[in-house]
């Protein structure tokens, strides 16, 4: 049914939270995991410290699907997330996006409790694959 799940990873605990969802769904048909991790076009961080982020994020869910015996295919890229996400995951010929639905903020992560954001509200990146995804989309909260 799924040849190939994206499942794209912020680091943030829902998308991790995400990435089991999409291993679970995998392991039922058989699927690939495409885990895609972003590195922000315009950051304040060197490169090479974004860079080596991105990679500890992607091994983390490499390993679990690995120990489960479902395949990964890693993508590092630089792109704009809220912009770009619906082509990453074209081009990764994904047949099913998994995604979290809570985004990330200035801070990094989004923070319930200091941020008052109500369980209710879906990131911008989520929302707008929802809106453009030809493919399915599993929102995870």
């Amino acid at each position: 049914m799924f040849d190939v799940i994206a499942v794209p990873i912020d680091g943030s605990e829902y998308s991790y939270k995400a990435a089991d969802v999409a291993i679970e769904i995998a392991q039922k048909f058989s699927s690939k995991i495409a885990a895609v991790h972003v590195l922000e076009e315009f950051s304040f961080s060197s490169y090479d410290s974004e860079e080596d982020t991105g990679d500890a994020i992607l091994a983390k869910v490499t390993k679990k699907a690995n120990d489960v015996g479902v395949e990964t295919v890693e993508h590092l890229l630089t792109a704009d997330p809220l912009r770009d996400m619906k082509f990453i995951v074209d081009q990764t010929r994904a047949d099913l996006v998994v995604i979290h639905a809570h985004g990330a903020n200035d801070k990094r992560f989004v923070s319930f409790e200091d941020n008052e954001v109500s369980d209710t509200q879906i990131g911008s990146v989520s929302e707008r694959l929802l809106r453009t995804s030809d493919v399915p989309v599993l929102l995870v909260k």
